[in-house]
Parts: structure tokens; sequence; C-alpha cells
């Protein structure tokens, strides 16, 4: 369910397969959500949570842009509608978290499902890319080849399981004080930053790990553990630099792009100016509708969707001004309120503080997020960030209930030493 929810094999090979069991799976969590709404109504238990009813203003959210699709490019409201399927997935973290309060999941599985997960992503990419050749796929959603990262074809393999395998291991290996874990670890950020070179994956995740050695990492322990890291990382950069020294020319020039295209200078390279041209279209029809923007156009109203008016152009390319673009300012504040509840829960638990999942969850959430920033994943892969924040709702209740107890035991000390005080003072 996870691998579904988290649409872990849809930019892959397998990607046939991922849309037929997505079709499956959205079937399933409609019917469990319509079972458990039957189910409250036969108990009359109508209490919801504050995250329960974002999830119910989500569920109504793609009707606003396919509203805006049909005044803007005439395109009928059941299409505009359609472009949202997987928008949907993002229920099956709701499934998960009611489990959970149920009792019917262990939240030890849930972890033992992601590590494996992750795992088993993790060796299904090396594998790809070691013996299957992504030019059969090239220009494709499975793969693709950027001049800033050598011309060579490239998968364009789902990040997300990376990001929480490279945040896990790392928390762990820290916990523990356990070198294995930091070397599986490795394997994962290899990927990303070696393989991948994905300049936005790179910076994000280098970002969450530094961020949680900065807060997550007691001071008095950080020139230790920087100690006991830099030998197994110089020994990576000595054999990338031996084995594949234009690596870093090939950093160097694909982080120069950013910075000519964040001051809209230009590299003169072809997919910058394509870039700057699909911003210019984004910002020009925000203006034109910034509250509800101008919705989503499907492929089967118009072959190529928004390229059929636009000559080129991807809101899914532009991040944040992808979604003020599709969506407006009413959208873009709606998919962003889920970080609310992000942060309102992780700064509320206080007694579950060194779970090693817990943490991992927390930083994962962080880097999606800087992601999302990027590129429209928090609508193409909604069910990602979601499901995290759900299990962290779980965690946030579980603290609450640890919280009462503690309290409770506390005033029922106070209340026998209270009792005991007459005797003694005799």
């Amino acid at each position: 369910m996870l691998a579904v929810t988290f649409r872990v094999f849809l930019a892959s090979i397998l990607f046939n397969v991922e849309l037929l069991f997505e079709t499956l799976m959205e079937g399933l969590v409609f019917l469990y959500v319509a079972y458990r709404l039957a189910k409250r109504a036969l108990e009359k238990d109508w209490s919801v949570n504050s995250m329960e009813i974002y999830l119910g203003i989500l569920f109504l959210f793609p009707i606003l842009p396919a509203i805006a699709a049909v005044r803007e490019f005439d395109q009928p409201f059941l299409y505009g509608l359609a472009t949202y399927r997987d928008f949907y997935l993002l229920f099956g973290g709701l499934v998960v978290y009611n489990l959970l309060r149920s009792g019917e999941l262990d939240i030890k599985l849930v972890e033992k499902a992601f590590v494996v997960l992750a795992i088993i992503f993790m060796l299904f990419s090396y594998f790809l890319t070691v013996f299957v050749d992504p030019t059969q796929f090239q220009d494709t959603a499975i793969s693709g080849s950027n001049t800033a990262k050598g011309a060579d074809v490239y998968y364009r393999l789902n990040m997300a399981l990376f990001f929480f395998g490279s945040v896990y291991f790392t928390v762990k290996a820290f916990y523990q004080k356990n070198l294995f874990y930091l070397a599986i670890a490795l394997l994962f950020i290899f990927y990303v930053v070696f393989i991948r070179l994905d300049r936005t994956s790179i910076a994000v995740l280098l970002g969450g790990l530094g961020l949680f050695f900065m807060t997550g990492v007691r001071p008095k322990n950080q020139a230790l553990s920087i100690l006991q890291a830099i030998l197994p990382v110089a020994t990576l950069v000595v054999i990338v630099y031996l084995f594949a020294p234009e690596v870093y020319t090939q950093y160097y020039g694909m982080f120069i792009d950013v910075l000519n295209t964040a001051n809209a200078a230009g590299s003169g390279s072809v997919e910058d100016d394509v870039r700057l041209m699909e911003l210019d279209i984004a910002i020009r029809g925000f203006k034109e509708n910034p509250l509800f923007g101008h919705g989503k156009v499907s492929t089967y109203f118009v072959e190529g969707g928004y390229s059929h008016f636009y000559g080129f152009f991807y809101s899914s390319d532009l991040g944040f001004f992808g979604y003020l673009f599709s969506s407006g300012i009413v959208g873009l504040i709606i998919i962003f309120a889920q970080f609310y509840f992000f942060f309102k829960y992780i700064l509320s638990i206080k007694h579950i503080k060194n779970n090693v999942f817990l943490v991992s969850l927390k930083y994962t959430v962080i880097i999606l997020a800087l992601d999302g920033l990027t590129t429209e994943y928090l609508v193409i892969y909604s069910g990602q960030t979601i499901t995290l924040i759900m299990i962290l709702l779980y965690f946030y209740e579980q603290d609450k209930i640890i919280g009462r107890k503690l309290e409770s035991e506390a005033k029922l000390k106070m209340a026998q030493q209270k009792s005991l005080e007459p005797a003694l003072n005799e």
C-alpha cells in the first residue's frame, strides 16, 4: 500500500504496473473511507479532528482547478477533475492512520514497511542503472538527458524513498553509534548525489541531513560524529574523483545554471531558456487569475495539454509558481496548509523524542516540502507528505497519552505524599 501511495515505481520500467495498482488502490481506499463513514454514522460518532477536516477540504480541492479550466480553456469539468485522479492516493495515509489508531496495525510494522520498501527500491534503482540501458526510454516519463549532467541519459526515478532511507539510516547510525547503518545511508546518498545528479534532490537532501546534524545531534557529540564520518565520506569522494572526475565538472555547470536562471540572466542553454519562458507564462497566467488560477488541462481534452495553448509549458516544472498558475492563491494555501499541521505535531511532541522512525519522518517531510517548492510534487505525489504527517499525528496522539499518564502518576504521588505528612509529623 505504501509503494502505491508513494507512487514509488511511477517513473520506472514498472510504469504500467504502477498505474494498474494505483487504479485498484484508489478503488479500495474509497471503499474503505465509505465504510468508515458508514460505521461512524451507525455509531453516531461525528467527532473529527482538525487533520480529518483538512483531508475533507483536500477531497474537494480538485473542484477548484477543474472549474478554472472550464473558464480559461473551455475544458469539460469532468476532464479537469480527472487530471487530479492520482491526487486522491493521499487517502492511503488516512488508512494507515486509522489502522494505527484502532490498534489493527503496529507502528513498528509501519516502520519496518518503510525501511524494507526503501531498501528494495534502492536495490531496484541500482539494478536499473547498472544493467538496463535507459536510452531505450529516452524522452519519456522514465528517462531523459541533460547537457548540464554530461548529456548522459538517466532514469527519472522518484527520490522520496531515497530521502527517507538516507535520513533513517543516518539517524540510526548517530543514535546507535553504528558504522554499518552509516554505510547503508551512504548507499542511498551516493545514488542521489552521484548517479541521479538532480540539483534540487542533492540540495534538499544535503540540507535536510545538515539540519538534522545541527538540531538533532547534541553539540558535544557533533565534533566526534564529524571525526567518525570523515573517513568513509573522504574515501567516497576520492573514489569518485579517481574513477569519474568529470562528475565534479558537471556539478559546477549544473549549479552555475541554477544561479543564472535565478537572476534571469540565462546560461545560454536551451533548458535554461525554456525554463525562463515557462516561468514567464506562469507569472502572466497568475496575474490574470490570482485567486483560482487557470486549472489543469487534460491531454485527453487536447493533445499535449498546456503545450497545445502555449507551445511548450508544464506547470509541474515550476513548483511554487506552478501551483499559483494552476490553482491560484487559494489552491496554494490549501496545499501548503498541511505543513501547519506538521509543525503543530512536531513542536508539541514532548515525551517521544529520540525515536528513530519519528525523527526520520520529521526530516523527510522537511526535505519533501523543500522539494515541493521547485516542482508540483505535492500534487503529483500527494500521498508522500500526507502519509508521513498522518503517522506523525499518531505519534502526537500517543505523546499526549503518555503526557496524561505521567501527569496522573505525578498527581497520585503528590496525593500519597500529602496523606503521609500527618503521620510523619506525629
